[in-house]
């Protein structure tokens, strides 16, 4: 997951967004009511897709897993927890079918204050609760947010792992034959190479490789000097905060100590 940018809408998609929400029943709105006047809206839900996939990673992605295209338009806030909330531009996000129906579904989970445990990586840093592993494709959380999104979106399920540790070959290899380019001053081919790897999914990847590139100990993680070249000249430095993971804090298949968290603000 990475940080992505919500821009100001345009005028007519915010105008039936605004309709949209006044024409909402005062009273007695629940999650079936907010679904019914959400499906009538197909002009307005068309255009807030349009909106979402200009945020997207790479090509269209989904916003929880970077991996498959964004083919919903997620309430990150479920209708069940918050109906009127169905119109809510802020509470709109591009999902995969995976991420949005089978893994979360109706689930907001929320700590024992109520604080949403759910990172939105349009309002979030996401960095700040959970890190990639580069040698493992997995990854690690950092605080009980991180834990419950890594969960609930099952952002470490097999398939996400092994193209995440491909991904991390291909943007290698990229990198480094745009190094070679760049020691040739062929700037045309760097600037498709470096299109084609943002247009790839699993923008995490670079994200990460990106953050520990100015790093001492980057040319012995990464393995590849070339592509260590190629990354400190054609990309800027990502400063977000380094944070040590300790062991026992690191995410593992029964790792759900949010749970407990989000357990005691139910009762």
């Amino acid at each position: 997951m990475i940080p992505l940018r919500r821009p100001l809408l345009d005028n007519r998609t915010a105008g039936l967004l605004a309709q949209a929400h006044e024409r909402l029943p005062e009273v007695g709105i629940n999650e079936a009511v907010a679904r019914s006047a959400w499906r009538a809206a197909s002009g307005t839900r068309s255009r807030v897709a349009d909106a979402l996939r200009t945020m997207a990673s790479g090509i269209e992605r989904c916003m929880y897993c970077s991996e498959s295209l964004g083919t919903a338009i997620d309430h990150h806030e479920p209708l069940n927890h918050a109906p009127r909330r169905v119109f809510d531009w802020y509470n709109h996000l591009l999902a995969c079918a995976f991420c949005n129906t089978h893994a979360k579904g109706g689930a907001f989970p929320r700590d024992a204050a109520g604080n949403p445990l759910l990172v939105d990586p349009t309002a979030d840093q996401p960095a700040d609760h959970f890190r990639l592993s580069l040698t493992s494709g997995e990854y690690h959380c950092l605080t009980a947010r991180g834990c419950a999104s890594i969960d609930v979106f099952r952002l470490n399920r097999g398939t996400l792992r092994k193209g995440r540790l491909d991904a991390v070959g291909q943007c290698l290899d990229t990198l480094a034959r745009c190094a070679e380019c760049l020691a040739k001053d062929d700037k045309n081919e760097v600037e498709q190479r470096i299109r084609r790897l943002g247009r790839q999914p699993f923008a995490d990847v670079l994200q990460e490789l990106r953050r520990i590139a100015d790093r001492p100990s980057a040319s012995v993680v990464l393995g590849n000097d070339a592509a260590l070249v190629a990354l400190r000249t054609l990309y800027a430095p990502l400063t977000a905060k380094v944070a040590a993971i300790p062991k026992q804090a690191r995410h593992e298949p029964n790792c759900r100590s949010w749970r407990v968290a989000s357990s005691a603000g139910s009762e």
